[in-house]
């Protein structure tokens, strides 16, 4: 039986007799062929299909982009319909059982399916309600498409501000309810291929779900720009997924929010957790996680458990214990921007660690090293916590991760984390005058000289080392504050240039680290309250004002930081005079730096790490060395590291000359 099509169809319409008749030939089965509505349907292209319902078909002529540059016809083939709306040219070939109540947009690919379909309504992960930090609702947060890092952090970490809490909670909830429907959406360009089972789901354009076992009542974000993947055996339940994604190898989420430019695989599991900007996780266990930006974990036998991370890498093995068993899992623990793990390290909760610190062995007091951001925290003696101030500051790792952070932005587009890159900021340094702070009063304190230690906040500090680590502190401050300092001045024309330039505006005295935005914490507070008191009442309002955050942090942190300037070396008038101070001082301490890290770089090149070298002829252990590793001399890193200070030194004694 021949079908001629003709694309001339202006509207909707039902199927004729002989186009019937010609379906029946090609296989297809209704029992209902006055619900369906075709407009501009070649129907040579649909073949073996089982209609039920309502259908609506229109403009299925065309091709499909298949895969690379590789295109087919679009077509309908052994498939089972039910009440399903096809706009445009499509590609549907062997579904298992059935695709029911989904609308399926131009140029999806929909290849080996098992069953697509909407089980009553849904608002498709909008308004799941998860528990991150804290197992429970002790910190919870309502997850939906439009949801930051920011939000999340100050609704979880604010639970004291009940109305802000509430309104906010009302606007998802409202934002949720928007979003509820018994009709699913597959928007243009996504591809589902060997798919076991999508339900209830919101798949955007361009999306991969390639050999997928379950997707449940969840959204998945995506762009052209910036696609997300859903791989092999992975199940989604309860989650929204950010655009460019990528979720791989078995891995299984449960009431999850992922952020953008997130990357899980190799069996890694995750629940009631939230994971922001460029987050990684590999064969480990997340359970009740704020994984704020850049938060990895790679190894396996490693679970992160009721915490707050940020700029955090795990090792291998890396526990904590939230569950003293009498009133229930309660506690939980923070640890700030920047931390890492040793391998097998252990933390009881609750606990906070500082600031880019790193944590070695088992601690089993409860520990609080938040006044001490770059220090080692290390297992010392029987069941003892030592505390060692300051050591990472000049660690070759250290200068390497920011840099790392930047080049390693999976975004692309319009970015929801609204991320402060620099380790060294108002948050980090306001610290570290605290910490030198308080190391001098505990040396003034010591009343005589026989105990080697001192207790502070269950952790023990080395009594003969405060001024080394008070040291170290005092050097990294006076580098960040003459390097900011040049920054504001160096492209200055003379001196009334520059102390025009070093006026400072209004002075906040107090930072927080707001998912990764570092912001004055006076500012938070002020969103707080407008959203207390109905100046703030939708999520663009929200958005809006943590974008302004974000776009005053360096006006705040110059004010903040010429006003430290001025206080920590009692000036009370800029002058040039005190500028060619500051400035020559300033060299002195860039150097000094550059010493200690070429220090702790030229470790990695001792003989004791060449151990692996010249296996079979050990005389040449140091030429095997040599060819694998270079010298400390070319080391790419450290030579960035030495120009850049020599670019500085021409900028100061540029502005010097000037003045």
């Amino acid at each position: 039986m021949a079908y001629k099509f003709s694309k001339e169809d202006k509207e909707f319409r039902k199927l004729k007799k002989n186009e019937i008749q010609f379906l029946k030939s090609q296989g297809c089965i209704s029992q209902s062929w006055d619900k369906i509505l075709i407009k501009n349907v070649d129907l040579n292209r649909i073949k073996d299909v089982s209609f039920h319902g309502k259908i609506k078909i229109k403009e299925l002529n065309g091709n499909v982009s298949y895969h690379n540059k590789v295109k087919v016809e679009a077509s309908i083939t052994r498939a089972t319909l039910i009440d399903v709306v096809v706009n445009g040219n499509v590609y549907i070939n062997n579904v298992g059982r059935l695709i029911a109540n989904y609308e399926i947009e131009d140029g999806v690919i929909i290849e080996n399916a098992g069953a697509i379909y909407m089980e009553g309504e849904s608002s498709f992960g909008n308004g799941v309600e998860t528990s991150p930090i804290m197992e429970g609702n002790g910190r919870s947060v309502k997850i939906f498409n439009r949801l930051n890092s920011h939000i999340a952090y100050i609704v979880a970490m604010y639970r004291h501000n009940f109305a802000m809490r509430e309104k906010i909670n009302k606007i998802i909830d409202d934002y949720s309810s928007s979003k509820i429907s018994k009709f699913g959406l597959i928007k243009k360009h996504a591809k589902i291929i060997n798919a076991r089972l999508i339900k209830n789901a919101h798949i955007d354009p361009y999306t991969t779900i390639e050999n997928t076992d379950e997707i449940n009542n969840t959204t998945i974000i995506s762009a052209k720009e910036s696609p997300s993947y859903i791989g092999t055996s992975v199940i989604l339940k309860d989650c929204i997924v950010l655009k460019g994604a990528h979720i791989v190898d078995g891995t299984v989420i449960k009431k999850a929010f992922i952020g953008e430019g997130v990357k899980l695989g190799r069996q890694f599991s995750c629940e009631d957790s939230l994971l922001f900007a460029n987050c990684e996780g590999e064969h480990g266990e997340m359970f009740s996680i704020f994984a704020g930006p850049y938060t990895v974990t790679h190894h396996k036998a490693t679970l992160l458990i009721a915490s707050h991370f940020s700029f955090f890498n795990a090792g291998s093995g890396t526990n904590q214990s939230n569950h003293m068993y009498k009133l229930g899992p309660y506690h939980h623990g923070f640890m700030e921007r920047g931390c890492k793990t040793g391998s097998n390290s252990y933390i009881l909760w609750p606990s906070r660690i500082g600031a880019f610190s790193t944590v070695i062995g088992a601690h089993y007091d409860n520990v609080d090293s938040s006044d001490f951001p770059f220090s080692y925290i290390t297992e010392h003696g029987y069941h003892q916590t030592r505390l060692i101030p300051a050591l990472n500051l000049f660690g070759v790792g250290l200068t390497r991760d920011e840099n790392k952070w930047i080049e390693r932005d999976r975004r692309t587009g319009d970015k929801k984390d609204l991320i402060i890159f620099e380790v060294f900021s108002p948050y980090t340094v306001s610290k570290m005058i605290n910490a030198e702070r308080i190391l001098k009063e505990i040396k003034n304190d010591i009343k005589d000289g026989k105990d080697d230690f001192v207790v502070y906040k269950n952790m023990i500090i080395k009594i003969s080392s405060l001024d080394k680590y008070s040291q170290r502190y005092s050097i990294a401050i006076d580098l960040y504050l003459c390097g900011k300092l040049l920054d504001f001045i160096k492209d200055c024309k003379n001196i009334n240039d520059i102390i025009k330039n070093l006026n400072s505006e209004k002075i906040y005295s107090d930072w927080v680290d707001a998912g990764g935005l570092i912001c004055a914490k006076e500012r938070v507070d002020n969103i707080i309250k407008d959203i207390e008191n109905n100046k703030i009442k939708d999520i663009e309002n929200i958005l809006k004002a943590f974008e302004n955050l974000y776009n005053n942090y360096y006006a705040d942190e110059k004010s903040w930081v010429i006003d430290i300037i001025k206080k920590r070396y009692s000036i009370k008038n800029v002058d040039k005079e005190i500028i060619i101070k500051i400035l020559k001082e300033y060299i002195s301490l860039l150097k000094t730096s550059y010493d200690i890290l070429y220090r702790d770089a030229e470790k990695e090149y001792d003989i004791s790490k060449m151990v692996s070298c010249g296996i079979d002829d050990k005389n040449f252990m140091e030429e095997d060395f040599k060819a694998i590793r270079g010298t400390v001399e070319d080391n790419a890193f450290v030579v960035k590291y030495k120009n850049d200070m020599d670019e500085k030194i021409k900028d100061i004694n540029k502005i010097i000359d000037l003045l």
